[in-house]
């Protein structure tokens, strides 16, 4: 008989990784995993992984067969590709009496298929398993659905580790059906939102748009759930198009049009393949990265004036977007403040909820680039006097000449027109 305290992870990922990080140290030392990054050609790859497996408490194997040896329950938590590999691998390798919970994003008959391929190893008792929620923050209290012969003991078992399990009623895929069909509307509303407020952007009307749509659904708060879904898509697409091919594949089993799952496995795809950090910008700062990686620029980008060399306009646009980047620099008028500043920058940004560009602009003093990210001069110069800098002193930084030099050119009428009213005087603006 297996050891039902004795716990097999096959793939270790975010998931994984998540839901065992949320175990008690006793339960995670009991746990034995496999990958197949712990084999991979590249050694960087193989050492990352070794890493989480060491992060987390748990014991890496290398082989499946290690992994499985004994245990009696076993998550498989791959990729939507992989899954059925993954069951046709493990199948023959689990001990008697072993429950396979297929915790992967797949359609419900290729739940069913797995299933069968279990079955027939004749070893282990296989559970549909469908994630419902990210696992972060929620970790092993992410809610869980459970279907099959074995749900009900599978839940049991579930519980015992302090998991939120739930048993659907019904055969294996019911639970799957359940997660695929909520995915339709949960990936397709980040795919909406990407083209939606990526045209918005371009068009220059985005603010005008979520403004409205926050009109004719009060308290939804569009520009935040605008920032949520880009930053979800942007940083897990990739895995996202592959749960939704599973998604497009249930709908087709139950003889339905799939069209918009389709268009969101696209979305997804393109927007996961861009490798963006979406860092902790606001939806513009997202969505100007992501057209502009796309090779477009915003509406505000194509403004006449955004071609004057050496400066950057300081408009309603950019005044929205400095906001908190503003509100932090004239807090360094008070003394006490300036204090505070100084003996811990980056703490006392926590008070400003600014982009990251805007952080690391602040912390690495990069004058420009401040009035790039919508910082205004009169503004930021309460920065550089905190540093002891003069506005004479800023000036010449950030023109990018000495201090006596700024000085001449000043006192000879500031720098000549020609060549610098526009860049396309330049001959390669």
């Amino acid at each position: 008989m297996p050891d039902s305290l004795r716990i097999a992870c096959i793939g270790f990922g975010e998931a994984a990784a998540a839901i065992v990080g949320g175990w008690s140290a006793e339960h995670a030392a009991a746990v034995r995993a496999y990958d197949i990054k712990t084999d991979h050609p590249d050694e960087a790859v193989r050492a990352a992984k070794a890493a989480d497996y060491e992060r987390a408490g748990v014991t890496g194997c290398a082989t499946p067969a290690e992994a499985l040896e004994g245990a009696g329950l076993v998550f498989s938590l791959v990729t939507a590709d992989q899954a059925a590999r993954a069951a046709m691998a493990a199948a023959p390798l689990l001990a008697e009496g072993a429950l396979f919970l297929d915790g992967n994003s797949c359609a419900p008959g290729t739940k069913r298929r797995s299933a069968q391929v279990v079955a027939a190893a004749g070893r282990g008792c296989y559970v549909d398993l469908a994630v419902m929620a990210p696992v972060y923050p929620g970790r092993h209290k992410t809610p869980l659905l459970v279907s099959g012969e074995h749900a009900g003991v599978a839940a049991e078992r579930l519980r015992v580790l302090a998991m939120e399990a739930k048993v659907a009623e019904g055969p294996v895929g019911t639970a799957s059906s359940i997660k695929m069909i909520r995915s339709i509307m949960m990936k397709g509303m980040e795919a909406l939102f990407a083209e939606c407020v990526l045209a918005g952007r371009k068009a220059g009307v985005d603010e005008v748009v979520l403004a409205s749509l926050d009109v004719t659904f009060p308290s939804f708060d569009f520009k935040a759930k605008a920032a949520y879904m880009l930053e979800r898509a942007m940083t897990h697409g990739v895995r996202r198009a592959a749960e939704m091919r599973e998604a497009s594949a249930t709908i087709a089993e139950l003889g339905l049009p799939n069209d918009m799952a389709l268009a969101t496995v696209e979305w997804q795809q393109r927007l996961g393949d861009l490798a963006l950090d979406a860092g902790d910008g606001d939806h513009r700062d997202r969505a100007d990265m992501v057209l502009a990686r796309l090779g477009h620029e915003t509406a505000a980008a194509a403004l006449d004036y955004d071609d004057i060399p050496g400066t950057f306009v300081f408009d309603a646009d950019r005044s929205r977007q400095g906001y908190h980047l503003n509100m932090f620099c004239m807090s360094l008028r008070h003394a006490t403040n300036r204090e505070a500043f100084k003996a811990d920058e980056e703490d006392y940004l926590n008070r400003f909820p600014m982009s990251e560009a805007q952080r690391r602009a602040v912390l690495a003093r990069d004058w420009n680039g401040m009035l790039r990210l919508g910082g205004n001069i009169y503004y930021t110069s309460k920065l550089a006097a905190t540093d002891g800098i003069n506005f004479q002193q800023l000036a010449a930084r950030m023109t990018g000449v000495s201090e006596d030099d700024y000085r001449a050119m000043m006192l000879a009428g500031g720098r000549p027109i020609t060549g610098n009213r526009s860049r396309k005087e330049w001959g390669n603006g």
